[in-house]
């Protein structure tokens, strides 16, 4: 098909203006949740052979860079797009001001915390288009993004009316995915659905099930050829930066595992989608387009803690707060409760106290309190729940404010953020730069009371306070890394990358920055040529 698209590309009516002195143009693809470590093991086990033979030829380089804490797609994207970190406390939190949950897979809070997010400069990806973000990053073309779903992000396409040649080059690309995504879409249906009764009638309940076989089923097949057809076309025509999240490893993740076969099984198909990208670009040179393929975070395997302590989180910590007994040992887990099983915020929150999870990372809110609390009042006002998590074995380390930069709990243990001896005594690889993410995330102000973190140490399995079996957002040493591979002789030195604002400054000095007078007039005549050779008879 690639041969027939690119003579139908070439006769389109589109012709991208010219880059400047100097500018190139700026592919990012993203594979959701894949740590570096698990790159390595992937391209050792030939699941990435597009990514591996271009690796081995010495056409990309292979580098690790950290994530920020939280290890979490809208707090790499906030800043990835708009340089702003940190961000955001977690993927869901509790908003004080409004009494309600706030959450990145609802697209009115996405948008809300784009509109936040939006400085006196525009995001990254201004002029260009974007695939599967939460994010839109300012995009003139969003596709599938959350944000943009809502109404509420700043469209302004800027694309010039197309002649025959890009419609017929567009109807046979979207013809020939729609035929292939329709295949792919009964195959994973059959699939998905016997994995998701055999998986669900093992724990005895479906919680998640009928979101994740929606997920893996449409979105894995049919939205994704329909994002790589578009992302070919939008090369072909010379878009200056194009972003594109694939999701389906970190999705599997979550629900199997990210050691399990059916997540590991995504990045065959992931690779044939990135294969085919790069070969559009590797046979238009003449278009200048340097690419990367970046990772948000690590996913991690857990155990939920509803299976170690029997009860929720938001049940555990209520339980505490009022002073009822606990449950002392691990407990059958109770037969599903309705289609989507397990238990909402609302509830915990009418209790004086609630409890946002996501991953393994939770956040602990008193709603009778102003916010913000030291430790010292915690220990005096709410001194229940904090022994109650810091005696759970399913609690690693408890984050709380006070001193000048926080405190970390571990079975007791209080280690100050600000003195050097304590912060030598964390239990983490990279005890400074842990001191460091959780400083900066207690002085958010959307961040709870209390900060409860799943990561136990090493050789020891982590655990989600959501109910899920691979998860990220904590401080786990593979979440923390993430890989870019990228053009040989790369100006920015990844290694020592620990922020995704950096990324930021480094692809808008490289690729996108000075937005001044001259780049508008550039952009505003060639889209004034285009519209008028797209008329011309």
């Amino acid at each position: 098909m690639r041969a027939l698209f690119r003579p139908l590309a070439d006769q389109g009516r589109f012709r991208p203006a010219p880059l400047r002195e100097g500018r190139r143009r700026l592919l990012i693809l993203q594979l959701d949740g894949v740590s570096h470590a698990r790159l390595r093991s992937a391209l050792a086990a030939d699941l990435l052979p597009s990514v591996a033979r271009r690796l081995d030829a010495g056409q990309l380089e292979l580098s690790s860079f950290r994530s920020g804490l939280p290890a979490s797609t809208p707090a790499f994207q906030a800043g990835l797009f708009y340089g702003v970190a940190p961000s955001v406390p977690g993927f869901i939190w509790y908003d004080r001001a409004t009494g309600r949950q706030v959450r990145m897979d609802r697209a009115a809070d996405a948008a809300q915390l784009e509109t936040r997010l939006r400085g006196p400069r525009p995001g990254l990806l201004r002029g260009g288009s974007s695939y599967f973000g939460i994010l839109s990053g300012d995009a003139a073309m969003p596709r599938f993004c959350l944000s943009g779903m809502a109404g509420a992000a700043h469209l302004a396409p800027e694309e010039p009316p197309l002649g025959v040649w890009d419609v017929a080059a567009s109807t046979l690309a979207h013809s020939v995915t729609a035929v292939r995504g329709a295949a792919r879409l009964v195959l994973a249906t059959g699939a998905g659905l016997v994995d998701g009764v055999r998986w669900s009638t093992m724990l005895g309940r479906l919680k998640h099930e009928p979101r994740f076989l929606l997920h893996r089923t449409f979105i894995t097949s049919v939205l994704r050829e329909l994002a790589v057809q578009g992302i070919l076309l939008d090369v072909s025509r010379g878009v200056p930066v194009v972003y594109a999240d694939f999701l389906a490893y970190d999705e599997t993740a979550h629900r199997r595992g990210p050691e399990s076969p059916a997540a590991l099984g995504e990045l065959a198909g992931i690779d044939r989608a990135i294969g085919a990208v790069l070969a559009a670009v590797e046979a238009a040179p003449e278009l200048g387009y340097d690419v990367y393929l970046l990772s948000d975070h690590g996913n991690v395997a857990t155990r939920p803690f509803e299976q170690l302590a029997g009860v929720s989180l938001p049940e555990y910590v209520a339980r505490a707060e009022r002073g009822e007994p606990l449950p002392r040992h691990p407990q059958p887990i109770r037969p599903n409760r309705g289609f989507a099983g397990g238990r909402t915020l609302g509830q915990a929150a009418g209790e004086g106290v609630a409890t946002a999870e996501a991953g393994d990372l939770a956040h602990v809110y008193f709603l009778r309190e102003p916010g913000g609390l030291p430790l010292e009042a915690l220990r005096a006002r709410h001194w229940r729940v904090l022994a109650a998590l810091e005696a759970s074995p399913a609690v690693g380390l408890v984050a709380v404010r006070g001193g000048t930069r926080g405190f970390l709990l571990q079975k007791g243990t209080e280690l100050d953020l600000a003195d050097p001896a304590d912060v030598a005594r964390l239990p983490h690889p990279e005890p400074e730069l842990l001191a460091d993410y959780v400083a900066e995330l207690l002085s958010l102000p959307d961040t709870g009371d209390l900060v409860v973190l799943g990561w136990r140490g090493p050789h020891r399995e982590s655990v989600a306070y959501a109910w899920e079996f691979g998860s990220h957002g904590g401080v786990a040493p593979e979440e923390l890394s993430c890989f870019a591979v990228h053009p040989p002789g790369c100006a920015l030195d990844f290694e020592r990358v620990v922020r995704p604002s950096e990324l930021n400054a480094f692809f808008e000095a490289h690729y996108r920055a000075p937005l001044d007078e001259e780049d508008e007039r550039e952009r505003r005549a060639g889209g004034a040529a285009n519209a008028a050779e797209a008329e011309a008879p």
